[in-house]
């Protein structure tokens, strides 16, 4: 597990790096007005604390002694079963239920389209409560919309550039 760790963190560094100061800069226009927020903040902090969390695990498992190590690797202990059939089978799943998302949102909207999915994924998971399958497949798309229209119509200072 100390290589696994070690090994990540290495490979994560330079493609945060990239995406910081290549990717994100050069694909999001500039603040449309004076106090207006860039664009890429957001994934740039997202980007930033991936960076970060990555060199911190680089650091930590290069700094790791050979008998923290091997207690790093018995953390799992039967639970750690690699990959399996069923597991290849959920990230099928989830792969088809992102694309039918992305199919359903271009034609239909957010909120109906997320209303779909999360029922159908509550539903699959065995959630049956119709309180929690109303709050989180119904209210929950329309909250996030609502908030996402406030957020980004809101006009907030020009520090964040």
């Amino acid at each position: 597990m100390r290589n696994t760790h070690l090994m990540t963190g290495i490979v994560l560094i330079p493609i945060c790096i990239y995406c910081l100061i290549w990717l994100i800069p050069n694909n999001t226009i500039p603040p449309t007005s004076e106090n207006d927020i860039s664009p890429g903040l957001i994934p740039s902090v997202a980007v930033g604390v991936g960076l970060l969390l990555s060199a911190l695990m680089a650091w930590r498992a290069w700094r790791m002694s050979p008998a923290d190590a091997e207690e790093l690797d018995d953390e799992f202990g039967e639970e750690a079963t690699g990959i399996d059939t069923g597991v290849l089978i959920n990230t099928g799943l989830w792969a088809l239920g992102s694309g039918v998302a992305w199919a359903i949102i271009s034609y239909v909207g957010f909120e109906p389209g997320m209303t779909v999915l999360l029922g159908a994924t509550l539903l699959y998971i065995r959630i049956y409560e119709v309180k929690s399958l109303i709050g989180t497949a119904v209210v929950m798309p329309i909250l996030l919309s609502q908030a996402a229209w406030y957020f980004f119509t809101t006009e907030m200072p020009g520090i964040w550039r």
